[in-house]
């Protein structure tokens, strides 16, 4: 088959653009290394009071145990200033040692599979979601241990928690099948290895690359050599071959999509029990919301009928909303206006903080006050609405549980 001299040159030039954009990306990723003074992430340390007051217990209580010796063998370092600096394992391990135990979920509490979606880029879906985790994970004692799953090859969730290996297996990996079993090796701890560990103690996170679009390819030609969905049960891979295999290490898993929709999303909305929808309110973003709300009843439609069994919820979250902002406030109004009690109570409000942390892939929960790129007031504000969001959204989660229901009862 000859190719066009038109068409040659278009890929002579791909290919060129190609090189330039490895070297770019290359050099970017070596600037937020050198940001972060290590290829290790860490974060945030806690001073005695703020340690005292995630465990639920004061300050007093704390000393003691330290003049006691209890937390000796946990080696907690100290800052400059000669005081104690927790790092939250420190933090976690002392809970141990305190009979503070772990609130993870019961065996027959559902695990809580959450797709963070919207067809419009720009509205802060992965933002959300790595602050949502990073708030789940830090701002209680709780420890529930939560799962990211990055459905975007583009892997910008990836790049907030980054990976020790130099090629991490991938969710398109595992969903492709193309991973081969080491000797006595199963499935199962295959998957489980594949979930990184993170800076975070209770995140870990699968991780996407480039080679996760092949997927999209495969499953094309697949369905197109098969004509049974029982041979290709192309909707059900990420459900069966990803989450099944680990749902007893989770409480709570996110996964990130990308802004189209293709068979990755639909695996996505097959392995769910609820959805997240990030709204931002300008007009044309509200009218595009409204524009893939329209076709998303058809569109689950496919997974209803090959077998999902309902969404727990499904809410809208308000994004990179700007108080003070008169347009802003009345597509707010608009929103709760048309759907009720889906829309979150509180917006995710703009903050210099979250995009100044975003800009070094960081979290608003792994800066510091003391060396934040915002304004220490900015960072602590930031931190407080994300927390009121969390605090809504676990309450969703926890409703759904029977262990919360028996004990209300």
């Amino acid at each position: 088959m000859s190719i066009n001299s038109n068409a040659l040159s278009t890929y002579k030039l791909l290919k060129a653009t190609a090189e330039v954009a490895e070297q770019s990306l290359e050099g970017r990723i070596q600037h937020y290394r050198a940001h972060l003074k290590s290829e290790d992430k860490e974060l945030r340390t806690y001073t005695q009071k703020a340690a005292a007051d995630l465990l639920g217990v004061n300050n007093r209580t704390l000393k003691r145990r330290h003049d006691q010796g209890d937390f000796d063998h946990l080696h907690i370092q100290k800052g400059a200033n000669g005081h104690y600096a927790y790092t939250l394992s420190n933090i976690f391990a002392m809970a141990d040692i305190l009979g503070i135990n772990a609130d993870h979920r019961d065996l027959e509490d559902k695990l809580q599979v959450i797709v963070i979606n919207s067809l419009k880029g720009g509205c802060g879906k992965t933002t959300s979601l790595v602050n949502l985790a990073a708030a789940l994970a830090t701002t209680n004692i709780k420890r529930y241990r939560i799962g990211i799953i990055d459905l975007d090859p583009q892997g910008s969730s990836s790049s907030f928690f980054p990976s020790s290996e130099h090629d991490p297996i991938t969710v398109g990996d595992l969903m492709r099948d193309c991973i081969e079993l080491e000797e006595n090796e199963t499935w199962e701890q295959l998957v489980a290895d594949s979930f990184q560990k993170t800076h975070i103690p209770n995140i870990r996170i699968l991780p996407s690359g480039m080679d996760d679009f092949y997927f999209e390819h495969e499953t094309a030609t697949e369905l197109k050599e098969s004509s049974s969905y029982e041979q290709t049960r192309h909707y059900h891979k990420l459900k069966e071959r990803v989450i099944e295999p680990v749902k007893d290490e989770f409480d709570i898993i996110l996964i990130d999509t990308a802004p189209s929709l293709n068979f990755m999303f639909y695996n996505a909305l097959m392995a769910s029990t609820a959805m997240l929808i990030p709204v931002h309110p300008e007009a044309v973003d509200f009218d595009a919301n409204n524009k893939y709300l329209k076709r998303l009843g058809e569109i689950y439609h496919t997974v209803a009928a090959l077998g999902h069994e309902g969404w727990d919820f499904m809410q809208f979250l308000v994004t990179n909303y700007v108080k003070g902002n008169h347009s802003q406030r009345d597509i707010v109004k608009d929103v709760r206006t048309a759907f009720g009690r889906q829309v979150m109570s509180y917006p995710i409000n703009h903050s210099s903080a979250i995009t100044a942390s975003s800009s070094s892939f960081n979290t608003i929960f792994d800066q510091k006050t003391s060396d934040s790129l915002a304004s220490r007031e900015s960072l602590l504000r930031a931190q407080e609405n994300i927390k009121d969001v969390v605090d809504e959204l676990e309450m969703l989660i926890r409703s759904n549980w029977a262990s919360t229901q028996s004990s209300l009862d």
